[in-house]
């Protein structure tokens, strides 16, 4: 991989993460919390919906900053963009489309091939 792609896709990379890290906390306290007693079903009901939504939202917020961070160091160990299956490169054009890719797209292709086929998901 050209110099300049590398630093293009760590630029990418690092404006993504510091703009997860600069939104609001995702600590999830208060999330859906209430010290009114909710006696109607459907209230209690929207409570619980938009608890697990703000709960899922936060897990895949979370997810994304530590494959961010994990690919930020593979760059700094100089092993990005290597696939961790058939270790060949992963070619430019899929990385900067997502700079978080751990596989090419011939192996990211069987790997999703094989979790629809077993169910097990890979990642």
């Amino acid at each position: 991989m050209k110099k300049r792609d590398l630093n293009q896709i760590k630029k990418i990379l690092t404006q993504q993460l510091s703009e997860f890290l600069s939104r609001a906390d995702c600590s999830l306290d208060g999330v859906g919390e209430s010290n009114e007693n909710l006696s109607d079903v459907l209230d209690r009901a929207a409570l619980i919906a938009e608890r697990n939504f703000s709960h899922h939202l936060c897990s895949r917020e979370k997810l994304l900053i530590r494959k961010i961070e994990r690919s930020l160091q593979d760059i700094e160990n100089g092993t990005y963009g290597r696939c961790q299956h058939c270790e060949e490169d992963i070619s430019v054009k899929r990385l900067k489309a997502r700079p978080t890719a751990r596989y090419c797209i011939d192996c990211k292709t069987q790997l999703e091939t094989m979790e629809r086929l077993t169910g097990i998901e890979t990642n």
